[in-house]
């Protein structure tokens, strides 16, 4: 989320403010160099603009390769945004003259620009769901703790002992068989317990071969791997197993409400909100409740939308706005996209979900305290009232909030406020030099905002107190990046994803407390900006 606060408040000499303009650019669409098009039909016009009354600036035969950069539909048509590949935009042809590839087929040709995922990075939960309690597959599985007991021992699973019950299960006993796979869900258990996440997912696959035979087992066993992609933000993988369970159990609940999950997070709405009706028709939660009144919300609002899309996000915009900002947007989106993955040596699995609303509409949807200006719950939702192209005030704000959604997939969800809004507000191109002054004051007066207090939620933060908190967040990041670089920071956010609470984890990765790291965030502002 990001703070639009303007004014300056004093409270007892302390002066409160939230950041509102720095230098930042618009970027261009980098180059895609595989065509992921071909034209089907016998000639193709192509338009100036995403109407067949704008001037027809050129015309494509059947069998030509072009780059569709976007795609936007409308309730009648679809409009693809297309280039060749050795040349720059040719301008807007009607999708449907074209033979579109799927995007795994691109991205398997040498020199692709389909998506990427950085080396043992994983994807994330969205943020709409991190804080319900739709939580693991239970253990009340006949038997299980009497097995656990015997695998898991001393902080540490005893290998020797899954490997004696796996050999017993080559017997073919059903008993044997059974206790082999408790064996090993209850190493996969404990392995999640401690965020092992790769290693908790080589468990509950080892486990699947002794659950074949056995339906209950089986849905048990392929609900964990589902849940467990979820919370990675791998959505498209947990609905392969989701779908599976389905086949064996169609009335299982934990299916179903997970697969709501799974459904919401690849932005299907539809399907979210049928899959949530259904679990709670079948058995009401209070948690799946709040995630189908969110779910049924924004489809609502939505219904009336137009979309775009691009092999990273997906958009879904309100009349208001033009199709030409919505395509600005996206650019910039996907430049965004490239250089911070270069950053973060992290990218999202699943497309991102954008919304471009109205002021009005989006305080009604969003609920978002009045000093944000834009918000990410998972879906990236930013106000676009009068806008006609992407000014550098909203350049900045795109790269705030999907700086946001790269934090929260790289750590897991697990990265506290103060270092999400500081890297975010770093990201954009801001920095401390007009606040120091302030936050030096204050904390010379022992009124500097204490990191520990803002780990959490600002959403009941005023005006004033966010300003502070948005300012002091960023000063420290800014220290941070200028003693240990961007390396340091990944430190840090790899450190988080394992659990660590964070000032154990600032203690691990940056040999500093929360006091220490206050004290030479205030000496770094008095000795970088203080003579200046």
């Amino acid at each position: 989320m990001r703070c639009v606060v303007n004014s300056v408040v004093r409270s007892a000499s302390v002066a409160l403010l939230c950041a509102v303009c720095c230098s930042g650019t618009v970027h261009g669409q980098g180059a895609t160099v595989v065509p992921n098009a071909t034209v089907k039909a016998e000639a193709l016009t192509v338009y100036s603009d995403m109407r067949i009354s704008s001037a027809a600036v050129s015309s494509l035969k059947k069998g030509e390769q072009v780059i569709v950069d976007f795609e936007f539909k409308t309730a009648a048509e679809r409009w693809c945004r297309v280039r060749l590949p050795s040349q720059g935009a040719l301008g807007y042809v009607q999708c449907a003259g074209l033979d579109r590839k799927t995007e795994s087929a691109v991205a398997a040709q040498p020199g692709s620009a389909g998506r990427s995922v950085a080396s043992g990075t994983t994807g994330a939960t969205r943020g709409a769901l991190s804080g319900v309690a739709l939580g693991p597959p239970t253990k009340t599985t006949s038997g299980y703790q009497e097995v656990a007991n015997l695998v898991v021992r001393e902080g540490a699973i005893d290998v020797v002992k899954v490997a004696e019950l796996d050999a017993a299960a080559q017997t073919g006993w059903p008993a044997a068989t059974r206790r082999a796979w408790l064996a090993h869900c209850a190493a996969g258990d404990f392995e999640m317990s401690r965020n092992s996440v790769d290693e908790a997912i080589e468990q509950y696959r080892a486990a699947l071969p002794f659950a074949s035979k056995q339906p209950d087992l089986l849905v048990a066993n392929l609900v964990r791997l589902g849940y467990v992609h979820l919370r990675r933000g791998e959505y498209s993988a947990a609905l392969e197993y989701l779908d599976r369970a389905r086949s064996v159990a169609p009335r299982s609940v934990s299916v179903v409400r997970l697969s709501g999950w799974a459904y919401y997070g690849l932005d299907r709405l539809d399907e979210a909100v049928a899959q949530w009706k259904t679990a709670q028709h079948m058995e009401p939660d209070a948690d799946v409740a709040t995630l189908l009144r969110k779910a049924e919300a924004d489809k609502e609002t939505e219904s009336g939308f137009r979309e775009g899309q691009t092999s990273h996000f997906t958009l879904h915009y309100e009349g208001a706005a033009t199709p030409q900002l919505a395509a600005q947007i996206l650019q910039a989106l996907e430049e965004d996209f490239r250089s911070e993955q270069a950053e973060f040596r992290f990218a999202p699995q699943e497309p991102i979900a954008v919304v471009l609303y109205t002021q009005q509409t989006f305080r009604d949807i969003t609920q978002a305290p009045s000093w944000a200006g834009a918000g990410n719950d998972g879906r990236i939702r930013v106000p676009v009232q009068g806008l006609t192209s992407v000014s550098d005030e909203l350049a900045r704000v795109l790269k705030h909030e999907l700086t946001h959604t790269f934090i929260r997939g790289k750590t897991q969800n697990r990265c506290p406020q103060w270092l999400h809004e500081g890297l975010a507000q770093w990201m954009e191109g801001r920095r401390s030099d007009r606040y120091a002054p302030l936050l030096i004051a204050a904390y010379e007066q022992h009124a500097y905002p204490q990191l520990r207090y803002l780990e959490h939620s600002w959403d009941s933060f005023s005006g004033p107190q966010a300003g502070f908190a948005y300012a002091g967040s960023l000063a420290t990041v800014e220290y941070i990046i200028s003693t240990a670089g961007m390396w340091g920071i990944e430190r840090l956010l790899d450190t988080l994803v394992s659990g660590t609470a964070v000032e154990p984890a600032l203690g691990s990765a940056l040999q500093t407390t929360y006091a220490d790291l206050e004290r030479a965030t205030a000496e770094y502002l008095r000795r970088t900006y203080a003579s200046n």
